[in-house]
């Protein structure tokens, strides 16, 4: 069976919104290895919920500054439930082509786990080692599907992680060039 590549959710910006450009290319390369079948690339549905999340706010945002406001004008109205439900249903059809092409178009499987089978996992993730309710749900759903390598660009979780998941901040060069070193050249 093919080795498992998770996508955290910032890695899965990364790539859709081309903030990082070694990072979209490395994303690229494991789509085509993933449709190969050289490798499974996956993510779970927290990070799907937390990716549309996120799409909203930074399209929010964008909104916000393309009105020349200031950061904090822009989180105030963040608050006005009216005003962000509009600016976000003009850019929901682009948001939905973003995270279709991306984990759907490419067939990426989208892991969960078994209600209640990973209850105590989950108690450990969020009470021993300090994790968010989000970041403890999205690590329980890697570690259920027995993942081979997660990627992400959150250096706070990679380091609280790095014990039980072979873990890469692709942020960090050092981590990029690991992780093309050791897991795409050896699989390609």
């Amino acid at each position: 069976m093919p080795q498992t590549v998770f996508l955290d959710t910032g890695v899965l910006l990364d790539y859709i919104e081309n903030r990082h450009q070694e990072i979209r290319d490395i994303i690229a390369q494991l789509i085509l290895l993933h449709k190969k079948g050289r490798i499974v690339l996956a993510t779970s549905i927290f990070n799907v919920a937390e990716l549309l999340d996120k799409e909203f706010e930074i399209r929010f945002s964008g909104w916000g500054l393309n009105e020349r406001m200031a950061f904090d004008e822009i989180r105030k109205l963040r608050g006005n439930e009216k005003l962000f439900k509009d600016v976000c249903e003009k850019n929901k059809t682009s948001i939905e082509k973003g995270v279709n092409s991306l984990v759907f178009e490419n067939e990426l499987p989208i892991l969960y786990f078994p209600e209640g089978s990973q209850y105590e996992e989950l108690y450990d993730l969020i009470y021993r080692y300090q994790l968010e309710s989000q970041d403890a749900l999205i690590v329980t759903a890697a570690l259920a599907n027995k993942v081979t390598y997660f990627l992400s660009n959150d250096a706070y979780l990679v380091k609280k992680i790095k014990d039980m998941l072979d873990t890469y901040n692709l942020r960090k060069e050092p981590s990029r060039t690991a992780f093309r070193r050791n897991v795409i050249e050896a699989i390609a």
